[in-house]
């Protein structure tokens, strides 16, 4: 398995723009990692090269133009991003699973040095397996973690059909009668049904947004992510930013503990979201 992804770099700008406008954030090229089997890298691009690459997942690159990337990049250590696997959480064989499958790794893109990608994936298959006791329909199942030279590298989910951001692109595409607004209420009820489902077990999510929402077959919508889920008061370790899913320009309140309120403020922002992207009304999207 070989694979190249492409993210936008963003950093906080200290000095005004040329144009004299204070912009608080600036784009600083493209960021890339990339997994050659469990081996991964990480390194970015010039903004200069912007044009050659779009932002996405390659998984189709020349051997050549694989290699070469690798070149420009730096190996991340196995221990700072694959946790060690722990007694009591489930195992997911891949070659013998009869179902479809997603196998979500590490994300290397938050990397900084040390081992806080490790302890997030950890926290991430805890999680999981604390709620496999206390399921709810509207809540991402979880099928175990897989193993390799005793850490584990990767969360097994039930393969979902898309995002609720891939459905309302389709959407906005095709016309809202793709997605209507009875289909909308029951998306947003589900997904309020399995936050307060959380909550009642003592846990905040604190990354509500459109592109931790997907669909089974059914069409039921289910919340994802758990990576970000802390219990209440705790310290966040990821999230915690309402809006923070659409980019640094759209950030509204950002909290630093697990808290129901950040909750609450990011299903609403989604809500509104919604709604602005899907109808002619003005001026819904803010909170």
């Amino acid at each position: 398995m070989r694979t190249v992804q492409v993210k936008e770099a963003w950093s906080q700008r200290s000095q005004p723009s040329i144009s004299g406008e204070v912009q608080p954030w600036e784009r600083k090229g493209l960021r890339l990692t990339a997994y050659d089997g469990y081996e991964a890298y990480i390194g970015t691009l010039p903004p200069e090269e912007r044009k050659d690459w779009r932002v996405g997942v390659y998984d189709d690159l020349a051997d050549a133009e694989f290699e070469r990337l690798l070149r420009s990049m730096s190996r991340i250590p196995d221990h700072d991003i694959y946790p060690v696997f722990e007694e009591g959480i489930t195992r997911f064989e891949p070659q013998t699973s009869t179902q479809d499958y997603f196998l979500k790794q590490p994300n290397i893109s938050i990397y900084k040095g040390n081992d806080d990608v490790a302890q997030l994936m950890l926290a991430e298959a805890r999680a999981n397996q604390r709620f496999l006791a206390h399921s709810h329909v509207n809540l991402g199942s979880y099928l175990g973690c897989v193993v390799h030279g005793g850490r584990i590298v990767s969360l097994a989910f039930p393969k979902y059909i898309g995002t609720l951001a891939d459905r309302v692109s389709k959407a906005r595409q095709l016309g809202p009668a793709h997605f209507p607004a009875e289909e909308r209420e029951r998306c947003i009820n589900g997904i309020q049904s399995a936050v307060r489902h959380l909550h009642s077990l003592g846990y905040a999510h604190n990354d509500i947004s459109a592109c931790n929402i997907m669909f089974d077959s059914s069409g039921t919508a289910m919340l994802i992510g758990l990576d970000s889920c802390a219990p209440i008061g705790e310290k966040v370790k990821k999230g915690g930013v309402v809006g923070g899913w659409r980019g640094p320009f759209f950030w509204k309140q950002e909290f630093k503990q697990s808290s129901i309120e950040c909750d609450e403020l990011s299903l609403q922002y989604v809500q509104n979201w919604l709604i602005s992207e899907l109808s002619d009304k003005p001026g819904l999207e803010e909170l």
